[in-house]
């Protein structure tokens, strides 16, 4: 597979009254063409932070973003508005990221009326009802409104939007957290198909474990704004390097009943604010493996070999 994102040392802070929020912290990662790469971590972390960073959507403090091969921050005016249409997004909320004034099928034509696709409002009405088969909803649905839809169905159609103008990476930011279960797995297995017949690539952002290890190849653990670490899928899952990745794995509730009564390590202590983030690794102040080194040194993001990389001054298993 060939590299199809690359984001180096990414930087957002955001001033606020009596001082800095530092939502991103020096992130580097790349996603390779065709993949699903996971993002997760606890709310306020900064996951949803990031992937507007990745589209261009709030600028960048410092840092690069690179689609292509080609850095996003070089490219003005037609140049970038058409690289962008590669890199489309699927929101959280499926029902405020939608305009209740306009129809279904003007919200799935507003992208082509944007980018001047299609020789006419007609062929762009055909390719508005193709999509909307693709997504699971019936053509004529077109001059319906958003209220008239269930979560589900609506989520469709900003599935629909994104696909719009045929991109090749779309960030997905947490698009069924506000999905019943039933409905969660009908939308994943949506995304899954989608992928495999366009060729698609995914970040796919989600605090919940189990739906990214359902999705995603490789998986990237943030905790207040920095990455802890990043592994394929199983790997991680299994052993987890990070100690707080293994204290997110230990609060995801067990369906196994024979594995109920296990140990489990639970997080203790306050997250700490992103306005004053401690010194040394963010998360030494919640770690029983902490000591005064952890306090006093950023950890880097090694290479620990087999894909994984852990930003730990005292990884487990090592």
């Amino acid at each position: 597979m060939s590299e199809l994102l690359r984001a180096e040392h990414l930087v957002k802070e955001f001033p606020v009254k009596g001082g800095v929020v530092h939502a991103v912290s020096d992130v580097s990662f790349a996603i390779q063409e065709g993949e699903t790469l996971g993002l997760v971590g606890e709310s306020g972390c900064g996951k949803s932070t990031l992937g507007k960073l990745v589209l261009d959507l709030i600028p960048l403090t410092s840092g690069k973003v690179f689609f292509d091969g080609r850095d996003l921050s070089a490219l003005r005016g037609e140049e970038l508005r058409a690289l962008r249409r590669g890199m489309q997004m699927i929101f959280q909320d499926p029902y405020a990221s939608l305009d209740p004034r306009m129809s279904v099928g003007r919200i799935i034509m507003e992208p082509l009326n944007a980018h001047h696709i299609g020789a006419s409002r007609a062929e762009r009405a055909d390719m508005v009802r193709v999509l909307m088969e693709q997504v699971g909803l019936r053509p004529e649905f077109y001059s319906r409104y958003p209220h008239q839809f269930s979560g589900g169905q609506r989520q469709r159609i900003g599935i629909a939007r994104a696909l719009a103008l045929n991109p090749r990476l779309i960030i997905c930011d947490e698009p069924v957290s506000a999905l019943d279960v039933s409905i969660q797995a009908q939308i994943l297995n949506l995304l899954s198909d989608l992928q495999r017949q366009r060729g698609l690539t995914y970040l796919f952002i989600s605090h919940d474990l189990n739906v990214v290890r359902y999705l995603s190849d490789r998986v990237m653990v943030m905790s207040l704004g920095q990455l802890c670490e990043t592994a394929p899928t199983e790997a991680l899952y299994a052993a987890p390097r990070h100690p707080y990745t293994r204290f997110l794995l230990d609060a995801v509730p067990q369906p196994d009943p024979s594995r109920r009564n296990e140990e489990r390590a639970l997080l203790t202590g306050e997250v700490s604010s992103p306005v004053n983030p401690p010194s040394g690794c963010r998360f030494h102040l919640r770690c029983p493996f902490a000591d005064e080194r952890c306090a006093a040194e950023k950890p880097e993001l090694k290479d620990l070999g087999d894909g994984r990389f852990c930003a730990c001054h005292h990884p487990l298993g090592v």
